[in-house]
C-alpha cells in the first residue's frame, strides 16, 4: 500500500520536532501536526517564558541592593502589559525558528488537531480554541478537515494541566493562563508547592503581588532533598510569601 507519508508525528514539541527532523534527515517523508504552539510547552508555556518573567521579577531586588553600592535608584513601577508583550514577541520568534527548522528539513506541517480514523489514517481538524495557543506560522486548516495516511505514526502530544473538580474551581487558572493575564493581580493564591507553584509565587511576589502558597505537606517541593525543602521553606518566608502547609 502507498501512503502519503512514511512517518506522521502528532505534536510539535521538543520530542515531536526532534523525531520528525531526524527521520527526515534519513530520507523519510514526514509530516507533523500541532494544534497549539510549535516548540511545545517548554518554549511557549514553560521554561522559556518563565525564565523571562523570573528575570523581570528580580530587578526590584537588584535596585534595592544597588543602594549599598552607591547607586541612587528611586523605586519604580512595573508595567505588566509591557512585559507580557515583550515575552510574546520573543516566543513568536522562537515559534518561527521551530517552523523554519522543520521546513528546512523537508517536513510537511499541519496546524490543527489530529485524530486517528484507523491504524494508518489521520484526520486533522481545527486547532486549539485558545487565542493564545493557535500555532501561527504553519498554514491553518480553518474549519475544514484533512485526511492523510502514514505507514508509521508517533504520538508526541505531551500533557496539559488538569484542574480538579472542587468547589470554586471556576475562579482558578492554570500556569498556562498565568502567562497571558492582561494585568497583574494584586493578590494571588498558589495551590501546590511543587517547583512550578514556587516559581510563580516568586514571580508574582517580585513584581508586587501579595502571594499565598498552599501545599499539602509540612514542607514544599515534595520528593526533593529534605534539607533543600527546609531551606526553601525559609527562603519563601524571607521572600514575604505567606505559606499554608498541611
Amino acid at each position: 500500500m502507498t501512503y502519503d507519508f512514511d512517518l506522521f508525528v502528532i505534536g510539535g514539541g521538543s520530542g515531536g520536532v526532534r523525531c520528525a527532523r531526524i527521520a527526515a534527515s534519513h530520507g523519510a517523508r514526514v509530516a507533523v501536526a500541532e494544534n497549539r504552539h510549535w516548540g511545545g510547552t517548554c518554549v511557549n508555556l514553560g521554561c522559556v517564558p518563565k525564565k523571562l518573567m523570573v528575570q523581570a521579577s528580580e530587578y526590584a531586588d537588584l535596585a534595592a541592593d544597588s543602594l549599598g553600592f552607591g547607586w541612587d535608584v528611586a523605586p519604580g513601577t512595573h508595567d505588566w502589559a509591557a512585559l507580557i508583550a515583550a515575552k510574546d514577541r520573543e516566543i513568536a520568534r522562537l515559534n518561527g525558528i521551530y517552523v523554519s527548522l522543520l521546513e528546512k528539513s523537508g517536513v510537511t506541517l499541519f496546524t490543527g488537531t489530529a485524530r486517528f480514523e484507523d491504524a494508518h489514517t489521520i484526520v486533522i481538524g481545527p486547532g486549539a480554541p485558545d487565542p493564545h495557543a493557535l500555532a501561527p506560522h504553519a498554514p491553518d486548516l480553518g474549519a475544514s478537515e484533512r485526511r492523510v495516511t502514514a505507514e508509521r505514526i508517533v504520538i508526541a502530544t505531551g500533557s496539559s494541566p488538569d484542574l480538579p473538580e472542587i468547589e470554586g474551581i471556576g475562579h482558578a487558572i492554570s500556569s498556562d493562563q498565568a502567562f497571558h493575564l492582561p494585568s497583574r493581580p494584586q493578590r494571588v493564591c498558589m495551590v501546590g508547592g511543587g517547583y512550578i507553584g514556587i516559581e510563580f509565587a516568586g514571580i508574582f511576589q517580585g513584581l508586587g503581588s501579595s502571594v499565598d502558597l498552599v501545599y499539602r505537606q509540612d514542607l514544599p517541593l515534595r520528593g526533593f532533598d529534605q534539607d533543600m525543602r527546609a531551606a526553601m521553606r525559609d527562603a519563601i518566608a524571607a521572600r514575604g510569601i505567606r505559606q499554608h502547609p498541611n
